[in-house]
C-alpha cells in the first residue's frame, strides 16, 4: 500500500475495523478526556472518530452537541494559541463548535495511512501548553487509539465465541468465575454477570460433578496441560452428553492466573455413534448368519456333487468302450461337476476372508518346484485348447515363504484365466528373484483388458463387459486377498489386443542375522 492514496470507502473500512463505531457512552473513553482536560487544565475536550461525511463524538466533555462537519487531520499535534491572531483559525469546525473560542490544540489519531480520530481541547482564552501538557494529550491520543482497538477486538472475540455452539468459561486461582460466555450462562439458567467472582458451589451447580471438576481445575493450575473429561448428565429431556477441556490461562509472563474451560454438548454425536454401533452390530450379525448358512449349504452342495461326480465315474467305467458319445455326455457332466465344486470352494474362501479367517501356513518353498506343479495341473486345460504352456523358471533352490496349496490355488486361477481367454498363441510363466523377493508373471496373448478394467480387475464380484474376461468375478479377488496376506503384492498390465500379464510377488527366506 505504499506509495497509494487510499479511497475514502477505503479508509473507512479500515476504521470500522479498527474502532468500535458504536456511539454508546464508554466509561474509560470518558475517563480519558476527563484526564486530558484536567491535566491541560482545559474546559472542553472531546474525542471524535472519523465518519463517512462528518465527525462523531465516542467522549466529550463541556459540549452538548455529538458531532462536527469532516476535515483533514493534521499529522501531528496542531496548536492555535489564539484564534484571533492565527489565519488556520478560519473556518475550522471545531473552534465553530464553542461560541468565543480561542483555543484549540488537536491530536491526530492515525493508524498507518489511515485517519482514526482526534484528541481535542478547546478554551476561550488564549493560552499555550507546556510540553508536559503536550506530552499528556500525545499520550492520551495513543491510548484512545489503543483502546478502541481493544475494545473492537473483544467485540469480535465475544461474536466469535458467541456464534459458537460451545460454551465457554474462565475460573481465576481460587476457582472464581472470571467469565462466562452468554450461552454459557443460558445454559445454567443464569445472567453470565450474576456469576462473576462466584464458585461452582456458590452457584449450586452439578454438585455430583463439584470435586471431579476443582480436583481437574487444580490440576491444570499445576501442571499447566490441558485437561480432558466427559461427562452424562441424566435430564428430565433425556441423557446429556458433555466434553470438557480445562486449558491454563497464563499472564504476560507465562506465570498461569486462572484456567480457561469449554464446555461441549455432544450428545447428539454420541446419539449418532450408538446408531452407527447398532447399525454395525446388526451387520455383523447378518454376516456371520450368512456366513453359517453358506457354510451348511456349501457342505450340503458339496456331498450332493461327490455324489454326482462318483456316480459319473462309476457310469463311465460301466459303459461299453464303443460307446463314445455317451462317455464325451459323462466327461461334460463330470467337468461341470468340477467347475462346481471350485466355485463352492470360492464362496468359503471368500466368507472366510469377509471373516478374517483366511488361514495361511507359510513355509519354505522351492520357486522352480511350485511353478513346475503350477503348470502341470494346467496342461490337460491348455493341451485341449492348443494353447502352447512356456516357462522360463529359477534353478532348483530358490525358495519363497508361502503355504504351497494357497499359492498353487492363485496359479490355477492366473493360469487357467489365461487360457481361457487365450484363442491362439501361448502362455508364459516367468520367475524372476531378487534378493527379498521372487516375482512371478504369468503372460497370455489372449485379446486383453481395457485400460478403463484394470484398476477393478482384483475386486470382489466385478467383471467386466461381455467380450473381455467374465466369470463369477471371484478368483482374481481371492488371488490378491491370498498374495496380500502372504505380505506380497498383485498387478495386472495389459491392453487391449495385446495379452495380460498378470504377476505377483512372494518374500523370500532371510537368513538371520
Amino acid at each position: 500500500m505504499s506509495g497509494r492514496m487510499l479511497s475514502e470507502d477505503e479508509q473507512l473500512s479500515i476504521v470500522r475495523a479498527l474502532t468500535v463505531t458504536d456511539p454508546s457512552p464508554d466509561p474509560e473513553s470518558d475517563e480519558l478526556i476527563r484526564y486530558v482536560a484536567r491535566v491541560c487544565n482545559a474546559p472542553v475536550a472531546l474525542l471524535a472518530l472519523v465518519g463517512r461525511s462528518r465527525l462523531w463524538f465516542k467522549s466529550r466533555l463541556g459540549l452538548e452537541i455529538s458531532e462536527a462537519p469532516k476535515f483533514a487531520l493534521p499529522q501531528d499535534i496542531e496548536v492555535i494559541e489564539d484564534a484571533a491572531a492565527d489565519p488556520r483559525s478560519s473556518g475550522d469546525p471545531l473552534l465553530a463548535l464553542v461560541p468565543g473560542a480561542r483555543f484549540l490544540a488537536v491530536a491526530p489519531l492515525h493508524e498507518g495511512q489511515t485517519e482514526v480520530g482526534v484528541v481535542a481541547i478547546l478554551d476561550r482564552t488564549p493560552r499555550t501548553l507546556s510540553a508536559h501538557q503536550i506530552d499528556a494529550l500525545r499520550s492520551a491520543a495513543s491510548q484512545a487509539l489503543g483502546l478502541l482497538k481493544l475494545r473492537r477486538r473483544v467485540r469480535l472475540l465475544e461474536a466469535l465465541l458467541e456464534s459458537s455452539p460451545d460454551q465457554f468459561y474462565a475460573f481465576d486461582a481460587r476457582g472464581r468465575y472470571i467469565y462466562a460466555s452468554e450461552r454459557g450462562a443460558r445454559a445454567m439458567g443464569l445472567d453470565s454477570a450474576q456469576m462473576l467472582g462466584r464458585t461452582w458451589q456458590d452457584l449450586g451447580w452439578d454438585p455430583g460433578y463439584t470435586a471431579q471438576f476443582y480436583g481437574m481445575l487444580r490440576l491444570a493450575l499445576t501442571t499447566g496441560r490441558v485437561v480432558e473429561d466427559a461427562r452424562a448428565v441424566s435430564t428430565p429431556g433425556g441423557m446429556v452428553h458433555h466434553e470438557y477441556a480445562l486449558a491454563p490461562l497464563r499472564g504476560q509472563r507465562g506465570e498461569i492466573e486462572g484456567v480457561a474451560v469449554t464446555a461441549r454438548d455432544v450428545t447428539a454425536r454420541v446419539a449418532a455413534e450408538a446408531e452407527r454401533q447398532a447399525a454395525l452390530d446388526t451387520a455383523q450379525r447378518a454376516v456371520r448368519q450368512r456366513d453359517d448358512v453358506l457354510a451348511v449349504v456349501s457342505h450340503d452342495l458339496r456331498n450332493m456333487l461327490n455324489v454326482f461326480r462318483l456316480t459319473a465315474s462309476s457310469l463311465a467305467n460301466e459303459l461299453p468302450e464303443d460307446a463314445a458319445l455317451a462317455r464325451d455326455f459323462v466327461g461334460r457332466l463330470e467337468r461341470q461337476a468340477d467347475a462346481m465344486s471350485r466355485l463352492v470352494d470360492d464362496l468359503l474362501d471368500v466368507a472366510r476372508i469377509d471373516a478374517g479367517s483366511l488361514r495361511v501356513a507359510r513355509t519354505s518353498c522351492d520357486a522352480r518346484t511350485l511353478a513346475q506343479d503350477a503348470l502341470l495341473a494346467v496342461q490337460p486345460l491348455a493341451a485341449q485348447k492348443g494353447i502352447a504352456l512356456e516357462a522360463e523358471l529359477p534353478g532348483p533352490g530358490t525358495l519363497v515363504h508361502c503355504d504351497r496349496h494357497r499359492i498353487l490355488q492363485v496359479f490355477a486361477n492366473l493360469l487357467g484365466n489365461a487360457i481361457k481367454f487365450t484363442e491362439e498363441g501361448g502362455v508364459r510363466l516367468e520367475v524372476s528373484v531378487e534378493q527379498r523377493e521372487a516375482c512371478f508373471s504369468i503372460s497370455d496373448t489372449g485379446a486383453g483388458i481395457s485400460p478403463e478394467h484394470l484398476p477393478h480387475l482384483f475386486e470382489r464380484y466385478w467383471q467386466a463387459r461381455e467380450g473381455e474376461r467374465s466369470g463369477a468375478g471371484l478368483g482374481l479377488y481371492i488371488a490378491r486377498r491370498i498374495v496380500e496376506a502372504h505380505g506380497g503384492r498383485i498387478w495386472a498390465d495389459s491392453a487391449r489386443g495385446k495379452g495380460t500379464r498378470i504377476s505377483f510377488t512372494l518374500i523370500r527366506p532371510q537368513p538371520a542375522p
